[in-house]
């Protein structure tokens, strides 16, 4: 940890969010600013995945909506679909010091309305405006019927933690799902696809 500690660096997607660590100095010229405590949880922006995502939910409404964040990791996504004025997040994982992590780092954020438990599926019959999956293809395929079935109409699914290969897979099982394929970013061989559901 002091290790990383010396090599964390803050984090800038654009000046629409910065990310920092407790020991920065506040950073300057943007919209919303996390505290990640950098620990071995996955999500502190510096991943290709994590920007990628932080990125999409620009063009998210997220006021007044209700948020699932599957596979929290850090918390950084639930910690910002707050600050951008979801009403409630649900957020999951299945490590527990993800959730250890995710905790702290939603407390020295001062987020009151995320919901953390731990756990490694969609909860069942819980329905969301807003579905946030950054995993990998394997364990959203997995769970796909559920991820989709947890979003409602007209909700969006935000998927990430898929390489640029995994493009032609995950088109192909999005299919028929009632999904409507809105964009897909790339960034360092990584992708996001962001979803809508009619």
């Amino acid at each position: 940890n002091q290790l990383w500690e010396s090599n964390f660096q803050p984090v800038l997607v654009d000046d629409f969010v910065g990310i920092r660590a407790h020991f920065h100095e506040p950073l300057q010229g943007v919209e919303h600013q996390i505290i990640i405590t950098p620990k071995m949880s996955f999500g502190t922006g510096h991943h290709a995945t994590t920007w990628l995502m932080i990125k999409a939910m620009l063009d998210i409404n997220f006021s007044g909506k209700t948020v699932f964040d599957f596979g929290t990791g850090t918390g950084i996504l639930a910690i910002l679909a707050e600050q951008l004025g979801a009403q409630s997040v649900h957020a999951i994982d299945i490590d527990s010091w993800s959730i250890e992590n995710a905790l702290e780092n939603m407390s020295i954020n001062n987020c009151s309305h995320i919901d953390l438990k731990q756990g490694e599926a969609p909860p069942q019959n819980g329905v969301f405006d807003i579905v946030l999956a950054n995993i990998n293809k394997h364990i959203i395929l997995d769970n796909l019927d559920a991820i989709v079935a947890a979003t409602a109409k007209g909700g969006f699914l935000l998927l990430s933690g898929l390489l640029a290969d995994d493009e032609k897979d995950m088109k192909m099982a999005l299919q028929n799902t009632g999904l409507t394929l809105q964009k897909i970013e790339a960034r360092n061989n990584w992708i996001c696809i962001l979803l809508s559901k009619d």
